[in-house]
């Protein structure tokens, strides 16, 4: 029996971390169907990561159209299946607009019950599963005998050339040559995270006990300024820059090269897990903005540091720093940097 499904779009708009997690939704969606055209629907600040998996056929950029052109640009497809990985009612529109028979994603109110004829009910701010857990159950949703015979997880990001070599330049440059710390301090507004205060304490005291160790502080082209600042305070020798204002797969290319990754719960930590790097990860412990939901997707070589985990501690969730980061938590820090590079010695 020939396949009736020619041409699939999964669409995802969130931020990177969210496209990340939806890696293993696009590798499942073509394996299940591995004759069919996989289009991924995105946005200009993840389609790099789109493009860099080899079983994606197209992508379709949303900011490449006027507003008024992309419902009918989606149309033009003439997708048999449309897939809306998360919650948009921008991408409820797409749906309608595509004329896909099959309509799939998550229900969460009146407008996308009446839009997805098989959406899914899904409380994702209850954080029961993985983000990335939550992504797939919508495929399986297209055929569930297909994808649990198929099933595998696979949420492997792979670097282009490019990004290989301009991480390659960049460690030349600085003359790294042993081992490596990379390190996001700033989330794009994706959860909580520390005070830069906090990570020039931290970092100081950690090229102190560790000086045969360089200290990368990767940033994006706009955050510059801001980690220029940071690196002067902490003000010690073998802390260098990363700006990134190239290919966003420059920084998971650094993040790669580099011996240990630590961050917040956000983009750049999720691109360690995709690339199964070690990493010392900052996270809540709010199941909704933590680990819980947002953990490193396939990497077990991950520790999570909870600052607001114990009794009697309390945090404010409206703030973006936390309220319960202390010196207990900063040594706790230290300490497991630590055993890792005298492990890796």
């Amino acid at each position: 029996m020939k396949n009736p499904i020619k041409r699939i779009i999964v669409a995802n708009t969130g931020k990177i971390r969210s496209m990340v997690l939806s890696i293993p939704s696009f590798f499942m969606a073509k394996k299940m169907f591995p004759d069919g055209e996989i289009v991924v629907l995105t946005r200009e600040h993840n389609h790099e990561i789109a493009r860099s998996l080899p079983y994606i056929d197209r992508i379709f950029k949303i900011e490449d159209y006027k507003k008024a052109e992309v419902a009918e640009k989606i149309a033009y497809f003439n997708a048999d299946v449309f897939i809306a990985l998360n919650e948009d009612v921008f991408l409820e529109k797409m749906a309608k607009a595509s004329g896909a028979k099959i309509k799939i994603g998550p229900i969460t109110g009146f407008s996308s019950f009446f839009t997805y004829n098989r959406g899914v009910f899904q409380n994702r701010a209850k954080a029961v599963k993985n983000e990335g857990e939550y992504n797939l159950d919508l495929v399986k949703k297209l055929n569930r005998k297909l994808f649990t015979d198929n099933f595998e997880l696979n949420a492997q990001l792979y670097l282009s050339n490019a990004s290989k070599v301009a991480a390659d330049a960049f460690f030349k440059a600085r003359s790294i040559l042993g081992p490596s710390l990379a390190v996001s301090p700033f989330t794009g507004g994706s959860g909580k995270n520390l005070t830069d205060a906090q990570y020039i304490s931290l970092l100081r005291k950690f090229i102190e006990k560790n000086r045969d160790v360089r200290v990368i502080i990767l940033c994006s082209i706009d955050q510059e300024e801001r980690a220029t600042q940071l690196m002067e305070r902490i003000d010690a020798e073998g802390v260098c820059l990363f700006p990134n204002g190239g290919d966003l797969l420059n920084i998971a290319a650094v993040i790669h090269k580099a011996s240990l990754y630590l961050g917040p719960v956000a983009g750049p930590a999720q691109m360690a897990g995709a690339l199964k790097k070690p990493a010392v990860v900052i996270t809540p412990s709010r199941p909704d903005y933590g680990q819980r939901r947002w953990g490193l997707l396939g990497d077990e070589q991950v520790l999570y540091v909870t600052p607001d985990a114990g009794p009697g501690k309390k945090e404010n969730y409206r703030k973006k720093t936390f309220d319960s980061y202390d010196a207990d938590t900063e040594n706790l820090i230290l300490t497991e940097l630590g055993k890792f590079f005298r492990f890796h010695a």
